[in-house]
């Protein structure tokens, strides 16, 4: 009989079912809000051409944003440290949050890090929602 743990596997998001068109690391966070079952990250997010709604940046601007969310449903477990930065301004005078710079997935565990802080999500599921 073996001893051997099962081996740990940890997985970038760009490699979970349907974020493949999505770029987080260059995506805004506007807001983060958890609730009972439910974190959302309120974001400009990035898509990439291969994402339907993807459009070509107009002049001045080298990516498609479009307004949306990152939210993961089914939460059970919730760590969020380093919370209270404050929020950057830009010059037409919007708040952001930074970026999502990291988000993986290990044994039903999303772990994101970013400007707002980092977090330890326990969740039944994660998506990316445009706005319609």
């Amino acid at each position: 009989m073996s001893n051997r743990q099962p081996e740990r596997v940890r997985t970038s998001y760009d490699e979970l079912p349907g974020f493949a068109s999505y770029v987080l690391e260059e995506s805004y966070v506007l807001g983060v809000i958890a609730e009972p079952g439910v974190v959302r990250f309120r974001l400009e997010v990035v898509l990439t051409p291969e994402h339907p709604a993807y459009e070509e940046p107009g002049s001045g601007v080298y990516l498609c944003y479009r307004p949306g969310e990152l939210r993961f449903d089914g939460v059970t477990e919730l760590d969020w440290a380093g919370q209270g930065a404050s929020p950057a301004t830009d010059a037409s005078g919007e708040v952001d949050y930074g970026h999502v710079d990291t988000m993986t997935l290990e044994n039903g565990v999303y772990a994101l890090a970013g400007d707002w802080g980092s977090m330890r999500v326990r969740a039944a599921s994660a998506r990316v929602a445009i706005d319609d």
